[in-house]
């Protein structure tokens, strides 16, 4: 196992061309409604199979039919789930995704089982048979934000491992007091730019990144969404910019990013390089409904990149 995702699992709920909603209105036609898989760290653990990797997951979902639902799309997709638990407490987490034409979208989210996942959930054998750890859908996961995502990196460095993190929105406010303790622990911080404006305090991804390697991560990935990223390693510093595409849905375009980042990062390949095939993965994802629905194979998004000569 090259990486363990630990973290969110969601069932999607997808309605397209949603222009307005009126709760007064009995009923408003939209062009299509699915079913898909989605969450942040479930995300990245399908992208990277359908980019080569070898992955695995770990979090929690409820015994109720969203659940198998979930748990065939990851067998689907050749993901390692020994680390999926189930609860009796709660349902598996949903949400409802509301897209409009521009492909801008609105979750309506209902947290349940991810509620649920601990660091205990985690065992010493997923670790140590992978390579690298990462976790995402900090800020979502109220059981791994009060200790449990500390204690799992510390566990993972003590035992030789590589480390990464991706946050979701904090409706309460708490950012940095959550992630600090964290921070010396991560080898790889990836927040968008706006969850890193509220962690940081500022609004220059120099900044961000600057602050972030001085309390103690390794790197700085900030996704800059349409702009790109900024990557801050201490001894490179460099933006990358979006590839141009038709926008159809941005849902899960940060974490096909991720995705991307880290199957090249793994195997040992440049920061611009591992920055330049996450920009690629990326623009392949928003080019489609749906978090994982258009990720291709690894050597699609290797000729892209040869194509445009970028």
């Amino acid at each position: 196992m090259e990486i363990l995702c630990v973290g969110q699992l969601v069932t999607d709920v997808l309605a397209v061309d949603v222009e307005y909603t009126d709760l007064g209105q009995d009923t408003t036609a939209v062009d299509k409604i699915s079913l898909q898989s989605g969450g942040d760290s479930m995300n990245v653990a399908i992208a990277l199979a359908k980019l080569g990797s070898s992955v695995g997951f770990c979090g929690k979902t409820g015994n109720d039919i969203f659940g198998e639902f979930l748990r065939g799309e990851f067998i689907n997709n050749d993901v390692d789930i020994r680390g999926l638990t189930t609860t009796e407490k709660t349902g598996t987490s949903t949400c409802i995704v509301l897209i409009n034409s521009a492909g801008n979208r609105v979750f309506l989210y209902s947290r349940s089982a991810n509620a649920c996942l601990s660091d205990e959930d985690i065992d010493d054998s997923l670790l140590n048979e992978c390579k690298h750890l990462h976790i995402s859908g900090t800020f979502g996961l109220p059981e791994m934000d009060a200790g449990g995502s500390f204690r799992l990196l510390k566990r993972a460095k003590s035992l030789g491992k590589s480390t990464s993190m991706d946050v979701t929105w904090d409706n309460t406010g708490r950012w940095m007091t959550v992630v600090e303790p964290m921070l010396p622990y991560i080898d790889l911080f990836l927040p968008s730019e706006n969850e890193a404006s509220r962690i940081c305090g500022t609004s220059s991804p120099e900044k961000m990144a600057v602050l972030l390697r001085e309390k103690g991560v390794g790197m700085a990935v900030i996704k800059l969404g349409g702009k790109g990223a900024y990557v801050d390693s201490g001894s490179e510093k460099f933006y990358q910019p979006a590839y141009p595409v038709t926008v159809v849905d941005t849902t899960g375009a940060g974490d096909s990013f991720v995705a991307g980042f880290l199957s090249q990062y793994i195997r040992g390949a440049s920061l611009r390089y591992c920055t330049k095939f996450a920009a690629a993965v990326a623009s392949y994802s928003i080019m489609a409904v749906g978090a994982t629905a258009n990720i291709p194979d690894e050597e699609t998004v290797i000729k892209k990149i040869e194509d445009t000569g970028e």
